[in-house]
């Protein structure tokens, strides 16, 4: 059934009429003929409506706020989001039509609560902070390009024993549920081989490796993103956890800049690219690898196996129900 009146014209939902059986089947053939090694496990979404706990909604000619048309700069009004969490859609009931210079309005769920990230170019943040200051009726944190207006702005995340608190401008995964089994998945592989010191590239704000800081092991993490770094150091010395925590361009790294045995490497949708030589060339025991798309992570795959490390298998993580979009995790080790 397809639950949503706007699915044909918005295209974000391009798989909502599919039955959730088809869709899986679906992905794992794609992922298995894209990368040529089977699946081995998949973790399915425990919510296929009202999962989203992140949405970005742009402003339209007439000021309503909806999902960018599919191919087109055009904005569907969207008045209540089928995949977004309850609490988005009750926060975006609230919310009015925006003025001109607002271009997009974040609603970011904790799982109970919700952020409200508007953005603006920055000449008009003054204008539009006051904006903002007068919607009395919301009741919620407001931001405006990257900080608070109203209320604290911290979205507050607990992730394998983690609490995290990201700031407005700070990714993180938009299903809060499969997330949790992924992080689960990358530390039991990583602890499996016992490293001495991890090193997680495209690091984030530490959602994959603070946890296994936290049971003992050294880290290095290093991101490029200048708030998810300083969150992560936030949420280090919030739990007195000691971590190598570094703000720089991950393209940069080369082999030498840290030590480690093992290695998390979770890109951005162009994929690793070069780095991976680098990564290799000091021969790490493993390197678990986390993907959102298969067409770079198998261009990935080929350069590490000229440098003698293969991925036997992967696993799929349905972080996006009801899209062609898969979150991939596999293990490169050396033959």
């Amino acid at each position: 059934m397809n639950h949503c009146p706007i699915q044909s014209s918005c295209g974000g939902c391009p798989q909502l009429p599919t039955p959730p059986d088809v869709q899986r089947q679906q992905h794992i053939e794609r992922v298995e003929r894209y990368l040529r090694i089977p699946v081995t496990a998949y973790k399915s979404s425990p919510k296929n409506l009202g999962y989203r706990a992140r949405i970005t909604l742009s402003r339209g000619a007439d000021g309503k706020l909806g999902y960018r048309e599919h191919r087109s700069h055009s904005a569907i009004q969207v008045d209540h989001c089928a995949i977004a969490r309850p609490e988005i859609n009750a926060a975006l009931a609230l919310f009015p039509d925006v003025p001109r210079p607002i271009e997009r309005v974040e609603f970011r769920s904790d799982g109970d609560n919700v952020v409200i990230h508007a953005h603006c170019k920055d000449k008009y943040r003054s204008p539009m902070a006051a904006w903002l200051e007068s919607l009395d009726h919301i009741q919620q944190p407001l931001a405006l390009n990257g900080r608070g207006v109203v209320g604290d702005p911290t979205t507050r995340l607990t992730v394998a024993g983690i609490s995290h608190r990201l700031s407005p401008s700070t990714f993180y995964q938009v299903n809060l549920e499969v997330n949790q089994a992924l992080v689960a998945d990358v530390n039991a592989a990583i602890e499996a081989v016992s490293p001495t010191t991890v090193l997680d590239l495209f690091s984030g704000a530490g959602n994959l490796s603070l946890p296994l800081v936290a049971k003992g092991l050294n880290a290095t993490l290093i991101e490029a993103h200048p708030t998810a770094v300083k969150d992560a150091k936030r949420t280090a010395a919030d739990h007195e956890l000691t971590a190598d925590i570094r703000l720089g361009r991950v393209e940069d790294f080369e082999a030498g800049d840290a030590f480690f045995d093992a290695a998390i490497l979770d890109p951005p949708r162009k994929g690793v690219g070069a780095v991976i030589e680098q990564v290799l060339l000091t021969r790490p025991k493993l390197v678990v690898m986390v993907s959102c798309n298969i067409a770079t992570l198998a261009k990935d795959i080929k350069r590490a196996a000229k440098l003698g490390y293969q991925m036997d298998g992967v696993r799929l993580y349905e972080m996006f129900p009801h899209s062609k979009h898969v979150e991939v995790m596999g293990v490169l080790s050396s033959r």
